[in-house]
């Protein structure tokens, strides 16, 4: 009896324990739900940072942009949708330059990672190799060269949008142009491995760029001329470029009945200055290999395409109904201002620039350079249809020769076949006075070029006949057929 007595009250006992494991376990349940609540609004979060980041530009700037995008596509083979979308970039519509702004669709942002997590990284950058067959009126050989019309290159882009409507920027952009067409000549074939080794530094500016109060940046990169002489929206531009001459720049064009094949740039050596016949035909000889003796064809003509890339400070306007000015300022007393425009109608898209540089040290120089370009819209047959005019020119301090550079090109461009755009063109360039007053250079030329989408690549063809007039000189003429493959990634 005494046993039942003590076990009485088990069960008031057991039920109170119930009790409370029943609460702990709606504690508990509510504690989980807590949890799952606080994980779903933590993934929203998630989802409307990643929505944020890559978001495309507000619906204004696009709007002022789209047809600059067509007109970079139509340029470099880049499409739209591959562009990103395009705010207050040093350089709008010229081939090369990069387009800052938030990824497109479908595009991933975290493929390369940075020290800081509100720093987009891109590395992008394209190789391009040519094989130049060159007849300068002597002889006929062969040259495999990196063409300089767009060189072989390499960029990390640094971008944050951290400030809302203003974006920070950081460019290196590292040129490594191999056995280069504007370094490879008959006496130098194959570029010295001193060169070929080198790393040629293009670009390494940081800046800002808003929408609203346009862009500013700071280093060595484009000054606001470059690229002025330079509009080209055909399409066509590797094998048939304004600056053509940079395909082949190096050679040297030959002349008959002189003492050299080529035209000397500096004095031989004299007699007189040598002690006997045998130092003096050694010099001599010394003179006759080195092709820096010698004027090439870039020496006779080229774009002026302004001031290109120096050590400066810039300020881009905001994109205004497709124009935007520009205006630098770089050392050793340089200084430029440029206008620039892109737009479309219902029949065409187009593109221009125009600038004006100077460098107003002692015995410096001035310059004006002006291009515009357009290509036709339409469903019929002359869709396509482009066009491309250039000129610019130079007036000197100290000398009397003001080199001058007129261009005129018409193309066409399809999609013929399903891998991408089929380009043909045909170019006439003129340069005067460049060398000497009185110097001529012409050519004539017709390309081919073929995008292969899927590879991100340009295959191209093309062919120039050159003629040149040097003042006390019977100079050959020169007949290029280049043939190459350019890579973009």
């Amino acid at each position: 009896m005494t046993v039942i007595a003590a076990a009485a009250p088990l069960p008031a006992f057991a039920q109170d324990q119930a009790a409370r494991i029943a609460a702990l376990e709606a504690q508990l349940n509510l504690l989980m739900q807590e949890i799952q609540a606080m994980k779903a609004e933590q993934t929203q979060q998630a989802r409307q940072i990643q929505q944020v980041a890559t978001a495309p530009a507000p619906a204004q700037a696009a709007a002022q942009s789209g047809a600059q995008q067509i007109a970079v596509a139509e340029a470099t083979g880049v499409s739209p949708g591959m562009q990103g979308t395009l705010r207050t970039p040093p350089s709008p519509g010229v081939a090369g330059h990069p387009f800052y702004g938030a990824l497109p669709d479908g595009r991933e942002t975290n493929v390369m990672a940075t020290g800081n997590q509100n720093v987009r990284l891109t590395f992008s950058g394209q190789i391009n190799r040519a094989l130049n067959t060159v007849d300068d009126g002597l002889s006929t050989d062969l040259y495999q060269v990196d063409n300089e019309n767009a060189s072989s290159r390499f960029r990390f882009l640094g971008e944050s949008n951290a400030l809302e409507e203003t974006q920070a920027l950081a460019l290196f952009e590292f040129e490594w142009p191999v056995n280069g067409s504007l370094d490879v000549s008959q006496l130098e074939q194959s570029v010295s491995d001193s060169i070929n080794r080198t790393f040629n530094l293009r670009l390494l500016e940081v800046g800002l760029s808003n929408n609203r109060y346009g862009s500013f940046f700071i280093g060595q990169g484009w000054m606001a001329s470059d690229g002025t002489s330079e509009m080209d929206i055909t399409g066509v531009t590797t094998p048939l470029w304004s600056g053509q001459t940079f395909a082949f720049g190096g050679m040297l064009p030959t002349v008959n009945g002189e003492d050299f094949d080529y035209i000397p740039r500096r004095p031989a050596p004299d007699r007189g200055d040598y002690a006997s016949e045998e130092e003096y035909e050694a010099a001599l000889g010394d003179f006759a290999v080195a092709s820096s003796n010698f004027v090439n064809v870039f020496t006779l003509g080229n774009a002026l395409d302004g001031l290109s890339r120096l050590v400066r400070v810039r300020y881009n306007t905001p994109v205004w109904n497709g124009f935007q000015l520009s205006g630098s300022a770089a050392t050793e007393d340089r200084y430029d201002v440029a206008l620039r425009y892109a737009g479309e109608t219902e029949w065409a898209r187009m593109a221009a620039g125009a600038s004006w540089w100077t460098d107003a040290s002692d015995g410096g120089f001035d310059g004006i350079s002006a291009s515009g370009s357009l290509v036709l819209k339409s469903d019929q047959w002359w869709n396509g249809v482009g066009a491309a005019i250039q000129y610019a020119k130079m007036t000197f301090d100290d000398l009397d020769n003001e080199p001058t550079t007129w261009m005129g090109k018409l193309t066409y461009t399809r999609n013929i076949w399903d891998i991408g755009r089929t380009g043909f063109a045909l170019q006439y360039s003129k340069y005067e006075d460049f060398y000497v007053e009185g110097t001529d250079f012409k050519l004539y030329g017709v390309g081919f070029s073929q995008n292969i989408d899927k590879i991100g690549s340009e295959a191209y063809f093309g062919i120039t006949q050159n003629e040149f007039t040097v003042p006390g000189y019977d100079v050959n003429d020169m007949t290029l057929y280049q043939a190459g493959l350019m890579v973009r990634f």
